[in-house]
């Protein structure tokens, strides 16, 4: 993936909130177009609120949103990777 990864300001918009990320977004087959990536920093208070959530959207700095699956969160973590639904947002 890393010869396709863009890195870009985001908001990763759940429930009433938005939390802005530094999102590391790609193409984990460009053939395919399934796309995902890394978020970080994700908070550690809101670590289980956004795990239970849904649907959980990313709005990328050009206006893009599109809804994403978190793969896995823990209360600890501050980089929480993703897969992206729908086409990709760049």
């Amino acid at each position: 993936m890393a010869d396709h990864v863009r890195s870009d300001e985001a908001l990763l918009l759940f429930d009433d909130q938005q939390i802005e990320v530094q999102a590391d977004v790609g193409l984990f087959l460009p053939d395919t177009g399934s796309w995902g990536g890394i978020l970080r920093p994700i908070p550690e208070r809101l670590a289980e609120t956004i795990r239970s959530a849904e649907p959980v959207c990313l709005r990328m700095s050009s206006g893009q949103e599109r809804p994403i699956r978190l793969l896995t969160v823990h209360a600890d973590e501050t980089s929480v990777p993703f897969v992206g639904e729908g086409t990709a947002p760049f």
